[in-house]
């Protein structure tokens, strides 16, 4: 909008100009007619002077030429015609004049419009940008009452070991679910040893071997290691190793695995890095639970 702006005040400025020699031309053909309508007053009241005066007022007389008589006599004769062309020369000027005039009525009304577009245009950019920094303080400061709520009465519901917690109102149609963050550290040394005794595992119960009974075993804990197992990190910490953890294992059958479990078990540390909410609502309390959306 702001270049459409200088575009047509660039336009106006230029058709402005456009004006100024056809004012300086109107202005020039008045000037030598008003020029030439003096010398012509001034020869005829010279030639009517002289006749009161009884001189002649001949150009030629006894075969004398009077040439004062001859140039005031040259100023009325050429007159009419001199006249003529200079008020058709002030005419055009004043029509070409009128013509400029109109454009540059019609550019300024242009420019108005454009300027009247971009006021409004500026008014409801302003509008909006306030919209938001209005809605965006409001969202802020919900923000912060909604923090110390949860930090002042319903975080402090969660036991301090706890890592989540359940709360329902009355009619049983909404949820609070607490919840914690954690993060898992691992000692990358004892879970490269941890790796290795694993590796070993699988070397002992390589293809080929005579099937016993444990193979349903072996083959649930091979299926659950693959899975654990990760080339890039070693070993993931994820659902498989809390299961993996939680295995009960008798250490003469699986000892790689059993000194493994422990070696991952010591080499795993989860920290708890914050507590959040999650809410849920129904109609009844027959139906089920829908989240929440939050911010």
């Amino acid at each position: 909008m702001n270049k459409e702006i200088e575009n047509q005040e660039r336009v106006l400025v230029r058709i402005k100009k456009e004006l100024t020699p056809l004012k300086k031309e109107e202005s020039e053909a008045r000037r030598l007619w008003s020029l030439g309508h003096n010398k012509y007053m001034s020869a005829v009241a010279k030639l009517n002077d002289r006749r009161k005066k009884g001189l002649s007022v001949d150009v030629d007389k006894k075969g004398i030429r009077n040439k004062a008589v001859q140039k005031l006599w040259e100023t009325l004769d050429g007159w009419d015609l001199k006249s003529a062309e200079l008020t058709q020369r002030r005419d055009t000027a004043r029509l070409a004049m009128e013509k400029k005039r109109q454009e540059i009525l019609e550019e300024e009304h242009l420019l108005e419009q454009i300027l009247h577009e971009h006021r409004l245009q500026v008014q409801q950019e302003d509008a909006m940008i306030d919209k938001v920094f209005l809605l965006n303080d409001g969202v802020v400061s919900a923000l912060e009452h909604m923090d110390k709520h949860l930090s002042t009465h319903v975080f402090p519901q969660l036991h301090e070991k706890g890592t989540q917690k359940t709360i329902e109102n009355s009619s049983l149609t909404k949820r609070l679910v607490i919840m914690t963050n954690s993060i898992t550290f691992m000692d990358v040394s004892k879970v490269e040893d941890a790796k290795r005794y694993i590796d070993a595992f699988f070397a002992r119960i390589s293809p080929g071997r005579n099937s016993s009974s444990d193979d349903t075993t072996v083959s649930m804990l091979s299926e659950l290691l693959q899975e654990l197992l990760v080339v890039k990190i070693k070993v993931k910490a994820g659902p498989n190793l809390s299961k993996f953890l939680a295995l009960d294992l008798d250490e003469d059958k699986f000892p790689e695995l059993s000194k493994a479990q422990k070696l991952l078990a010591s080499a795993t540390n989860y920290v708890r890095s914050g507590k959040y909410v999650r809410l849920f609502t129904r109609e009844t309390k027959e139906d089920a639970w829908h989240p929440v959306r939050q911010s």
